[in-house]
């Protein structure tokens, strides 16, 4: 085991501001590096300045360089540290970690071990944390594309908690099974999650939805408004209704088209962000899922009102968007009631580009909607 040192300092008014930077971004490039099994920040104000100490634990050299390249002596920087920092080390420290196996603390990890269920279309694939009953679980779903790994971070930090947390797999993602015939309208993959909740005898949860599935959250809702004490968007869909209707036709016939692959998959790299390590994990993920579903996904989304589903649901409704999903087609701009927040410099997957950002406003929401 290896732990990597690094020092910086910033102006003392600008202490709470940096940190806030360095637990949003910096802390999380580390935790999401394979290899990394710890990261700290340690601060120190005093004489009008702040100095910050960043130690992270690795597994190994390999795993430093999956972070820091092949010179991972140098330090790296962010254009927020050339904002903030008026002194700063330019090259890293690596200390080897005696008695590692008897003195290293490893966080809580859940397994994802197969559970299923029988779902309107084929088995449904899901993770259960378990719980210890006192306050009203979670349940996330996946966004296109995606798994129940996507919540990750957030099953992990419920399960601290003690408070459970449920993910499951829609039909044709995942573990779950690709139904055939094909139905991936918005209406049956909410089915999927009506078929979850029977299974596991849910009578009232929080519903967290990603992406394309904060419609499906939405239309779940909407038809089940007295077991949702809440519902919590991350990056959810926006309203396609408005745009001009040739617009929404070249759309759909472009799905069709023989390079329907290669435009998705650049799509993909596009709202990923920044960061190299999620971006391949997503076109991974992307390329696990059959390209039919994808499309067909995308089609329904398109003929889905997102204005008439919010009104139908009363419930608490908050959503988590990256700045690129804050404009006047965002779902939190077409009723009231919906209260927002954006998290600065993350792509769409933004619980996977911040999941620490993701867990404080879903804890937040929970204090309010439903509290332990």
């Amino acid at each position: 085991m290896l732990a990597r040192t690094w020092r910086g300092v910033t102006k003392a008014e600008d202490a709470d501001t940096y940190l806030a930077y360095l637990h949003q971004t910096g802390l999380t490039h580390y935790r999401r590096t394979p290899g990394n099994l710890a990261a700290y920040c340690l601060r120190k104000v005093a004489d009008g300045r702040a100095e910050f100490l960043l130690v992270t634990l690795w597994e190994s050299m390999d795993a430093v360089k999956r972070f820091a390249g092949d010179t991972p002596e140098r330090a790296i920087f962010f254009p927020e540290d050339d904002r903030y920092l008026i002194d700063r080390d330019l090259h890293v420290t690596h200390y080897e970690v005696p008695f590692a196996d008897g003195q290293a603390f490893e966080p809580q990890r859940i397994r994802f071990d197969d559970f299923r269920v029988a779902g309107p279309a084929g088995d449904l694939r899901l993770v259960d944390t378990g719980g210890d009953g006192k306050a009203l679980p979670v349940v996330f779903v996946h966004g296109l594309a995606g798994n129940a790994s996507h919540w990750q971070a957030q099953l992990e930090h419920l399960a601290r908690q003690g408070r459970r947390g449920i993910a499951l797999e829609l039909r044709g993602h995942g573990g779950s099974t690709v139904p055939e015939p094909e139905d991936y309208t918005l209406e049956s993959l909410a089915g999927d999650i009506s078929a979850v909740v029977r299974a596991l005898g849910l009578r009232r949860f929080v519903l967290v939805g990603h992406s394309i599935s904060g419609g499906v959250a939405l239309a779940y809702a909407g038809e089940n408004p007295r077991q949702v004490a809440g519902l919590f968007l991350v990056d959810p869909m926006t309203d396609s209704r408005g745009y001009p209707e040739e617009q929404v036709a070249a759309y759909i016939a472009s799905l069709d088209a023989p390079d329907v692959a290669q435009a998705v998959r650049q799509d993909w790299a596009q709202m990923a962000g920044t960061r190299a390590d999620v971006r391949e994990r997503l076109l991974a993920d992307l390329e696990a899922t059959p390209l039919s579903a994808v499309t067909a996904v995308q089609r329904s989304s398109l003929r889905f009102d997102l204005t008439a589903a919010l009104a139908r649901y009363p419930g608490p409704k908050f959503s988590l968007v990256a700045p690129d999903n804050d404009t006047p087609r965002s779902l939190h701009r077409l009723g009231e009631g919906v209260a927002h927040q954006v998290v600065e410099g993350a792509g769409h997957w933004i619980q996977l580009d911040h999941p620490d950002a993701v867990n404080a406003a879903l804890d937040a929401f929970l204090t309010k909607s439903a509290p332990a």
